[in-house]
Order: structure tokens, then C-alpha cells, then sequence
């Protein structure tokens, strides 16, 4: 099984994974041979990337850290409790949506101290129209693994997850046309969005559900260790730890994301960014965890070699992550294995969408 772009999806390729819509309702199920009508479908519901089995991918299987009905189940919680708390605001809240959001963080933080070492990667099983839930979801599981990773307490483990998994609900309060608009925002919408932070923080700052921990997350996410961050330009150590764990992990997932307005980037890409982002914006510390809990090259992955072949990824190596297992593809098709641990002088330059 491989993740394909929509763009390289032909008639005939057979679902690896189920697509859900933007009611978390199965779209297509997993084995469900695409047809031109299931491709347009697809299009409609604003599905980017899907997973195929095919030959050249054939018994190849990445593991996450969260199964994809734990993902599903996850995504649907928050979707209903940030409507639910952006219509309330205040006292004026339902104790059933925090308790969901916290029952989710605590299925999600179970599952990863069941699986320790499982890597994380992120999987694409709905629309852009799902992106804000989807995207916190994704943001709780990651900082909580990088948290897990910097071993910090389980207790302030559950906060952190909690404040990651609200930490966008302010944007329930602007519009969609805004939030999603493709080309470049105007200067009154560029500040508009920046409210969200301030939106969210006011929804929950009376809320004594919530801890001071989570509701920090939320109002603070934003802020940069050189200044340039908002709402109120913190640097360096004004910025709380685990405030700095979310950022980080925001920024990662964002990138790595398919949104309305842009195509997402691969793993590498996307830490490649962040690094230099990380000598003056963001923790560089956080970000070396982030690197041990994060997979770069998940199981199925098409890759460019430096000696010019094509290859995909049969096997991850988590003590060097930049050197996995590979097989060579030749006429589409599986060659000779190669471990890049045993040749040193081949590197990965770059994914393919094959």
C-alpha cells in the first residue's frame, strides 16, 4: 500500500484505505476499485491523496501509532465539541464536550504508551473541508509523542494534549471563505485570522474544566522565540514549554497537510523547513525530538535515490531514519533490496509521487 496524489490516481487502482467525507461517513471503502465516477467523487469531497494497493506496493504496510478508526472516531469527537463550545462560550458550556475532547485525549494518549517506538506519520483518509479537525487531532497525537519523547509527566502529557487539541477552536469564528480563500488573504483578513487565538482563548478562559496549561496552548501557539510570533510578541523563555511543544508540532502539521489553498509536503520537506525555521523562531531542542518520534520515510514510499534510480521504502530504520530499507524499482515493478545503512554512499535526494 502508497499514498498517490488524485493528480496520479488511474482507473483501476484499488483503495488501500477507506475515505471518509466531511461527516466522518465512509466515502468509499477500502478494496473499492476506482471508476471515473468514484475519481470525480472523490474530487468533489476535496480528497487529495489516497492509498492504493498495487503491484509495486504489494504487502507493504505502514504502521501509525493511532489506527485510522481511532483517527476517524477522534476527528468526528472534536468536529462536534468545537461547534458545540464556539456556540456556548463562556459559563455557558456543555460538560459533555469537554469531557469528549478529554476522553479522546486519553484514548489517544493510551494507545501511544501501548505502542512505544510506533513512529508517527500522518494519514490522509478525508477532505480539506475536514482540515481544521483534522489538523487538531493530528496536532494533540504529535505534541503528546514529542512531549512522551521529552519525558515529561503523564498528567502534564493529558494538558498538553488537550490545550493541542483546542488550540485552532477560535476559528470557528471565521469565516470559511476566509480561513480557505486560495489566493493571497488581504491585510484586514491577514489580522482577522490572527483573532482566532483571542477567540479561542475567550471561549474557554472561564471554563474550569480546562486547565490553565490548555488554555495557555490555545491563546499562545503563535508566538515565535525571536519576538515575531503574536498576540503579544513573547520571546524566548517567556514562551512556556509546552506552548512550545504545540508550535512546533502546529507548524510541522500544517505544512505537511493538503489545505484548500496549497498541496501538502512530505515529511522531509517539511522538517527541512522547520530546521531553519529552528535557529531562531522555534525551540531547536523540541525539534530534535521531534525528529525521534516523527516517521520521515513511512513504509511504501517512492523515493529518489542519489545514484539516480527510483526505489520504495520496504522497511523503516528508527535509529537512522534517513536510511531505510528500500527496494529498487525498475519498469515499475520491485527489484534487489538495498539497506542504505550498508551503503553509506547512497542517499534519498527527494519523494516521488509515482
Amino acid at each position: 500500500m502508497r499514498l498517490k496524489s488524485l493528480e496520479q490516481v488511474e482507473i483501476g487502482d484499488m483503495l488501500g484505505k477507506p475515505v471518509y467525507d466531511d461527516k466522518c461517513q465512509l466515502l468509499l471503502a477500502k478494496e473499492v476499485k476506482l471508476t471515473q465516477n468514484y475519481i470525480d467523487r472523490l474530487k468533489k469531497a476535496n480528497i487529495h491523496c489516497i492509498y492504493v494497493e498495487d503491484e509495486l506496493s504489494e504487502g507493504l504496510e505502514a504502521y501509525n501509532v493511532v489506527s485510522d478508526e481511532l483517527k476517524i472516531q477522534s476527528v468526528s469527537a472534536v468536529k462536534t465539541a468545537f461547534k458545540d463550545i464556539s456556540e456556548r462560550k463562556g459559563n455557558n458550556y456543555n460538560v459533555r464536550d469537554i469531557d469528549s475532547i478529554k476522553n479522546v485525549v486519553e484514548d489517544l494518549m493510551r494507545v501511544i504508551y501501548d505502542n512505544p517506538g510506533t513512529l508517527y506519520h500522518m494519514t490522509e483518509l478525508m477532505g480539506t473541508d475536514m482540515y481544521t479537525y483534522n489538523h487538531s487531532a493530528e496536532v494533540a497525537v504529535l505534541s503528546m509523542l514529542v512531549a512522551k519523547s521529552m519525558k515529561l509527566s503523564e498528567n502534564f502529557i493529558q494538558k498538553i494534549g488537550v490545550g493541542a487539541i483546542l488550540h485552532d477552536i477560535g476559528k470557528m469564528q471565521i469565516p470559511g471563505e476566509v480561513l480557505n480563500k486560495v489566493k493571497p488573504l488581504e491585510v484586514e483578513e491577514v489580522k482577522l485570522v490572527k483573532e482566532h487565538v483571542q477567540y479561542g482563548y475567550d471561549m474557554l478562559k472561564e471554563n474550569d474544566f480546562i486547565s490553565p496549561i490548555s488554555r495557555q496552548i490555545v491563546l499562545l501557539h503563535h508566538e515565535k522565540l525571536n519576538g515575531a510570533g503574536y498576540p503579544y510578541h513573547l520571546a524566548g523563555e517567556q514562551i512556556p514549554i509546552h506552548v512550545r511543544i504545540v508550535t512546533m508540532c502546529d507548524i510541522f502539521n500544517a505544512i505537511s497537510s493538503n489545505r484548500a489553498y496549497k498541496d501538502r509536503l512530505n515529511a522531509d520537506e517539511a522538517l527541512e523547513i522547520i530546521r531553519t525555521e529552528a535557529v531562531y523562531e522555534l525551540d531547536r531542542d523540541i525539534y530534535y525530538h521531534l525528529l525521534k518520534v516523527v516517521n520521515i520515510y513511512p513504509v511504501g514510499t517512492v523515493v529518489q535515490l542519489s545514484n539516480g534510480e527510483l526505489a520504495i521504502v520496504i522497511k523503516e530504520n528508527t535509529d537512522a531514519q534517513t536510511r531505510p530499507l528500500v527496494q529498487i524499482i525498475r519498469d515499475k515493478k520491485r527489484a534487489e533490496k538495498l539497506d542504505l545503512m550498508d551503503y553509506l554512499t547512497i542517499f534519498i535526494t527527494k519523494t516521488i509521487d509515482l
